[in-house]
């Protein structure tokens, strides 16, 4: 097999020995003879809400530096557990689960984030869990099939105060909307992949980090525009290079008077590797556990001069009317025991919308992500694909429960009829497949969970069970 992978390229080794002169050997080593770490990282909230323990059926090693973290021994086929299906755990690389340490550095009181370039959303769902309650986090993916992916694993992941929409950065920084804190895990050039996916290999070259280079210089700009005075961006990337990484946030500091923040000071035995001049932490392969990665955080300053804050809402990017919100819906319609909405009038608490790119969709907007919603939603230009808690859906005269409410974190599961699976049923229900009903089980919409954990709807008619999995997250193909 070691045949089959192609050689590294040799600018790259150059490159390598260049800039990591003491680390090199052991790198290029394990880049090419070494298997990439397999880890996950446990949905701390989805477990607390169903007294779950979500006990892996792999061997595992704790991860020092992100606490539901976990490195396996070898990789299972995640598809075929009904768990992963339920949003319980992230396959996520290990060295990028590092930002769990701006935990200590986030305030207490619920804050505004953006995930700038967030699919697959192995960190928007790692954010999720680090953030104050209440926070709000928009994530955002530029290329469509991506942000769709993006859109489907925070819809597993279950936290209501999300928005995913699926714009260019300059398009978001162009309605002048801010946050209190931005990530930026910049396209880049993917050295990091070379063990992971060998064929990254071949589409490398000097040329390519370059052109990844600037284009990480034109986010950071659309990125800082967005940051409010005295917040945090957050810069990472797959690449071990100094030109997609030191000389990104040499650039912040130089540019933007940006303010490293040096407080995240990891102890010697995970092996992080320093940056240049103490600019952030590279990982890398053989030496820290993980794939290659880097990042650095900065803090905007607290008084920004004219030129480089940001610009208000244009009339160009607003709609003199909003986006249509009724499309003849009655809402009195829906069923509230569906979800766990707050006390009190709807008006001061949340709101009900219609789905912008799903007209028969109805979502319920938590108070504490209305104004963001509303802001973003004012824009001719952001698409918003899919924002707080999916309810229920417009079937000709009536309203159903969404197929994605099972998935938040807000579905009230004791407004619904419970059917246990075991695995096998549990895969059959997520390929799709139609179930025998059980003769005591009531007519109507009812929730199947596997080991008390709720994987979606189905429709007892009487003589069986419609399956309500979406069809797009539909299992392919079964276990041998």
């Amino acid at each position: 097999m070691a045949d089959l992978i192609p050689p590294l390229p040799q600018d790259f080794v150059r490159q390598i020995e260049q800039d990591f002169p003491q680390e090199a050997a052991t790198l290029l080593a394990a880049l090419d003879h070494t298997e990439p770490v397999v880890s996950l990282r446990l949905n701390s909230r989805k477990c607390a809400r169903y007294n779950a323990a979500c006990s892996l059926a792999y061997p595992v090693t704790p991860i020092p530096w992100c606490q539901e973290g976990y490195r396996l021994e070898g990789r299972p086929f995640f598809a075929h557990d009904p768990l992963w299906h339920a949003g319980m755990y992230y396959v996520q690389e290990a060295a990028s689960m590092a930002l769990a340490q701006l935990a200590p550095l986030i305030p207490k009181h619920p804050i505004e984030v953006l995930d700038l370039c967030a699919a697959p959303g192995g960190k928007s769902t790692l954010l999720l869990d680090i953030l104050p309650e209440h926070s709000t986090l928009v994530a955002n993916e530029a290329i469509p099939k991506r942000a769709q992916i993006l859109r489907e694993n925070l819809l597993k992941w279950g936290y209501p105060n999300t928005i995913v929409t699926n714009n260019y950065p300059d398009q978001l920084a162009a309605t002048g909307t801010q946050f209190d804190m931005i990530v930026v895990d910049a396209p880049c050039s993917g050295e990091g992949l070379f063990r992971k996916t060998p064929e990254a290999r071949l589409e490398w070259s000097l040329q390519s980090v370059n052109e990844c280079a600037l284009r990480q210089r034109e986010i950071l700009n659309a990125a800082w525009t967005m940051l409010r005075p005295g917040g945090m961006l957050v810069y990472c990337t797959c690449t071990f290079n100094r030109y997609e990484d030191e000389e990104q946030a040499e650039y912040l500091l130089r540019e933007h008077n940006a303010t490293l923040i040096t407080t995240i000071t990891p102890p010697e035995e995970w092996h992080w590797v320093e940056g240049k001049g103490g600019l952030g932490w590279h990982f890398l392969p053989g030496i820290t556990m993980g794939e290659g990665f880097y990042f650095a955080a900065f803090y905007k300053p607290q008084e920004e001069d004219n030129n480089t804050s940001s610009t208000p809402l244009s009339k160009a990017t607003k709609r003199k009317a909003g986006r249509k919100e009724t499309s003849g819906i009655s809402f009195s319609d829906i069923d509230r025991r569906w979800f766990l909405c707050e006390e009190g009038d709807e008006r001061e608490v949340g709101k009900f919308v219609i789905s912008t790119v799903a007209p028969e969709v109805i979502q319920w907007i938590p108070s504490q992500l209305l104004s963001k919603y509303q802001e973003l939603a004012s824009s001719q230009t952001i698409r918003i694909l899919s924002a707080g808690v999916s309810v229920g859906e417009s079937k000709g005269k009536e309203i159903v429960p969404s197929p994605l409410l099972p998935y938040s974190q807000l579905c009230n599961i004791s407004a619904f009829p419970s059917i246990p699976l075991d695995r096998e049923q549990a895969l059959a229900y997520l390929a799709g497949e139609t179930l025998a009903s059980f003769p005591s089980t009531p007519k109507g919409f009812c929730l199947v969970c596997y080991e008390g954990i709720p994987l979606g709807f189905v429709k007892n008619v009487g003589t069986r069970y419609n399956n309500l999995y979406p069809k797009p997250y539909r299992l392919r193909h079964f276990p041998q």
